[in-house]
């Protein structure tokens, strides 16, 4: 039996997912866009308490544990939000709040 000729691909607009703020996208765009958990985290991250491993793999640590979702941080630094200082090789990275993550919670400080 002859298998029926396929159209053209319609092309598909690609939606970015809600909980992943795009770095392109309006701050009062952004805010709308982070989780109340990826506001737990950046709260975390902005008191200290956050770092990721050294490969590339390695999620989000708080306090020396791993976080409860894998996905933040790296959704979180895709996002711009957060940013990494670099280690000696070996060392994990510490997590710090970029800029526009400052402005997303609104805290008082400087960066």
């Amino acid at each position: 039996m002859p298998v029926p000729a396929r159209g053209p691909r319609s092309t598909v607009a690609r939606v970015p997912h809600p909980a992943v703020p795009a770095a392109r996208r309006s701050p009062e765009e952004a805010a709308a866009a982070v989780s109340p958990r990826d506001r737990a985290v950046l709260m975390a991250v902005a008191a200290g308490r956050c770092t990721m491993g050294p490969e590339q793999g390695e999620g989000l640590m708080v306090d020396g544990r791993p976080c409860s979702d894998q996905f933040a941080g790296h959704r979180l630094v895709r996002a711009g939000l957060v940013r990494l200082v670099a280690q000696p090789p070996g060392r994990p990275s510490t997590v710090v709040l970029s800029p526009a993550g400052v402005a997303l919670l609104g805290l008082p400080i400087t960066v």
